[in-house]
């Protein structure tokens, strides 16, 4: 959930008033100084009580938390019961904002009052029993209300994570739903390590569990008594409306108020949402489903008719899919997690290992393994830190939780009366060396040169690999560090030179070093349905330099491929971001 640069670049009127917002506002400091609280929390063994809520630490287990009451008692119960996390979180959330900061070049006092601000006038627009819960987190725990509400409000500030939904048939039409939940993205290392499962009991509303951590107050992955479930995947688009309604929170009252499917349609209606999601719907009691991508600007469905239906990070709907960003249309990772998706077992049938299986996929087609080749993404990824399948009769989840490629934890059933505690469903899939050690430095709260210096050391002591080799060539583009870059773009193509993006990246290389000769070759030879757009475009911009003044016809013919491209994806700010300073940095 990295904050998005564009987000946060204000207009200079905008950044002024947020900048004396600093100074003048009553918002404290992130995270804020924590109150003293005392209240009476009785344990015996594994459960602590307090009024009406509960809440159990069992060995190994995140914490399952039991709340009842109106949205203020249930609040405060949150807060009294789960304030040991509450403020190892606290702490966490102060790590990753100023990571966030140093990575975007801003002050960190300037971040979180400008993520204050945007949570506030959020906040504005959800049921006042949802801040009354807040309150009554912040009585719990002496947490600022403020804080809380920011933290509740992240993902609408930010909308950056990866995840992906899944939906299958199962025995007698019952449905299976199942989700990774990508967060890393945005915490690294400090979000991996914190979930938390909390049972909502409002009077007067359905019951609500859902599946996040601490603070969290609305819902990315969660289900109902009615037998709703619910997760969700992040859409980019152009053009998101400030005004919307953060779709954490449009969650939270669909689990709370609707009883079926049908029952959403008024209120996507009625909610115009803030950005673009994929939310992923299942109903257990009808066997129904469908994806729901909710953008800024209208919304559609799709409907489950087969045995299966997955949602990876891209808008399907064509009458949509003009609002996405140029770079979703461009950029691999998404594209990836289809190709493993489309060679999956097809059945009729399925059954919840089944979906847990789909989530820890990493093979794509021709057994090529996505968690280790060039930059592919898996299904299964160093992003994710929850795995979530809904057990298809109502008996809680099957989960499988971890600092990244969670799905390949154990898993475990939790089932929906916290009172039982949780067994093993299924056993761990251990991850190769260099794949948990790449996981691990991405997750790392350090800046993008440290780690380009830490795939630099990995790609040197694992010399005769060829993917660590390009990694850390990525890692220099990145950076325009065109010396780094080329010295492992051409170790990569030199262990493996039959993969499109290696010979690529080595034909990049031989541009940079002014061997026009041997660039060409390898930059006109590339087999190019190998390669996704983005990068067709870093090898048609080199081609255009080098033809310059030298071969007016093909410098012709590769400035068409890329205005195709360009005109094709209304791409002209991404080329002009990404593309050309890449070149450029090459080229000097």
């Amino acid at each position: 959930m990295r904050f998005r640069k564009r987000t946060l670049l204000l207009s200079t009127i905008g950044l002024l008033v947020l900048i004396v917002a600093v100074f003048l506002s009553t918002y404290s400091a992130f995270p804020g100084n924590i109150r003293k609280t005392d209240f009476k929390v009785t344990t015996r063994g594994v459960k602590s009580i307090f009024k009406e809520g509960s809440i159990y630490r069992y060995p190994g287990i995140v914490p399952l938390l039991e709340v009842k009451g109106e949205h203020y008692e249930m609040g405060l119960q949150y807060g009294v019961l789960l304030k040991p996390e509450i403020l190892k979180a606290v702490v966490s959330y102060e790590k990753i904002l100023r990571w966030q900061a140093e990575n975007m070049g801003i002050p960190f006092i300037l971040l979180t009052s400008m993520a204050k601000y945007k949570a506030n006038e959020f906040s504005k627009r959800i049921p006042k029993r949802f801040l009354k819960e807040i309150t009554g987190v912040s009585d719990g725990s002496g947490v600022s209300f403020d804080t809380i509400l920011t933290v509740a409000m992240f993902y609408d500030i930010g909308e950056s994570m990866g995840c992906s939904g899944i939906l299958m048939r199962g025995k007698g039409g019952t449905i299976i739903h199942g989700r990774n939940q990508d967060s890393t993205s945005f915490g690294g290392e400090e979000i991996g390590k914190m979930s938390v499962i909390v049972k909502y009991h409002p009077t007067g509303y359905n019951s609500v569990t859902q599946l996040d951590w601490p603070l969290f107050m609305g819902i990315e992955t969660g289900y109902n008594n009615k037998g709703l479930a619910y997760s969700e995947e992040t859409l980019r688009i152009k053009k998101p409306n400030p005004d919307g309604f953060p779709i954490v929170y449009l969650s939270k009252l669909a689990l709370e108020e609707a009883s079926t499917i049908d029952d959403l349609y008024p209120l996507f209606d009625k909610y115009p949402v803030i950005g673009a999601y994929g939310s992923v719907w299942s109903d257990r009691d009808t066997g129904e489903g469908l994806v729901a991508e909710l953008t800024a600007v209208g919304w559609a469905a799709t409907k489950m008719e087969k045995s299966i239906l997955w949602n990876f990070n891209h808008i399907y709907n064509p009458k949509l899919k003009k609002e996405q960003i140029a770079k979703v249309n461009l950029a691999s990772g998404n594209w990836d997690r289809e190709k493993i998706a489309t060679v999956f077992a097809k059945k009729d049938i399925y059954q919840p290992s089944d979906a847990v299986d789909f989530l820890r996929a990493q093979l794509g087609p021709g057994e090529t393994d996505y968690a280790w080749h060039s930059d592919r993404r898996a299904i299964s990824n160093s992003a994710g830190h929850q795995m979530i399948v809904f057990h298809p009769k109502g008996d809680g989840v099957y989960a499988a939780f971890g600092p990244y490629h969670a799905a390949r934890h154990q898993v475990f059933h939790i089932h929906d009366d916290f009172s039982i505690e949780p067994d093993l469903y299924m056993e761990s899939i251990e991850l190769p060396d260099l794949v948990r050690q790449i996981a691990v430095e991405r997750n790392r709260l350090t800046t993008e040169d440290q780690k380009l210096t830490a795939f630099q050391k990995l790609a040197d002591k694992n010399s005769n690999d060829a993917t660590i080799q390009f990694l850390a060539a990525k890692r220099a583009l990145a950076l325009k560090n065109a010396d780094v870059f080329a010295q492992y773009a051409l170790n990569a193509y030199s262990l493996e030179s039959s993969v499109p993006d290696y010979a690529l990246f080595a034909g990049l290389a031989e541009f940079h070093r002014q061997r026009k000769d041997k660039a060409i070759e390898l930059l006109e030879g590339i087999d190019r349905t190998g390669i996704y757009p983005n990068r067709e475009l870093l090898r048609v911009t080199a081609l255009i330099k080098i033809y310059k003044n030298f071969d007016s016809a093909k410098q012709k013919q590769a400035e068409a491929i890329r205005d195709r491209i360009l005109l094709e994806h209304d791409a002209q700010s991404y080329y002009e971001s990404y593309i050309l300073p890449r070149i450029e940095a090459l080229e000097s």
